[in-house]
């Protein structure tokens, strides 16, 4: 092999170019030549804009930190705590997941349930809503959406009697 040090600039690109591992590289460099430009360009962006972009980031810290009152440091206990109690809450999480309270038909139900609640407790505000004694009780499973409310309570009763 030629000494790259006595030999003229042409010679040592030459030898260069004769090792296999260099002409590989050079290959992958030319297969991906209009990456390498875009890169450039990109970084050259970067460089040409980094008073811009640190300005940019600066005035956004500042928007943070006075919207919260907080620089980004008011994040760091939140988060150890999260970091610190994810195990339980993992475990929660699977214990939730294999409960069935996620399925579907649950979720739908729950959410009727609510719906239910909040227009019944907003009726009986607005009306003034209250049972007497037994006879206005039984006066009212005569209203067929109380006695199908009722009978279904039932069902769920008799149900939760079973996995008693």
């Amino acid at each position: 092999m030629t000494d790259l040090l006595s030999s003229t600039p042409a010679d040592q690109l030459r030898a260069r170019l004769d090792d296999p591992q260099v002409a590989a590289s050079l290959n992958a460099l030319l297969d991906n030549v209009d990456v390498l430009a875009l890169l450039i360009q990109m970084v050259n962006g970067v460089l040409q804009r980094g008073d811009t972009i640190t300005e940019s980031l600066s005035a956004a810290l500042h928007e943070v930190r006075g919207a919260t009152g907080h620089g980004p440091g008011y994040l760091v206990e939140p988060t150890r705590k999260l970091v610190e109690d994810a195990p339980a809450i993992a475990d929660a999480a699977t214990a939730l997941i294999d409960s069935g309270m996620l399925r579907r038909e649950v979720v739908d139900l729950l959410g009727r349930f609510a719906n239910a609640a909040v227009d019944g407790v907003r009726t009986a505000e607005r009306n003034h809503t209250s049972l007497g004694g037994v006879l206005p009780t039984v006066r009212a499973l005569r209203d067929p959406d109380v006695a199908r409310g009722m009978g279904m309570l039932i069902e769920v009763a008799r149900s939760i009697g079973k996995t008693l």
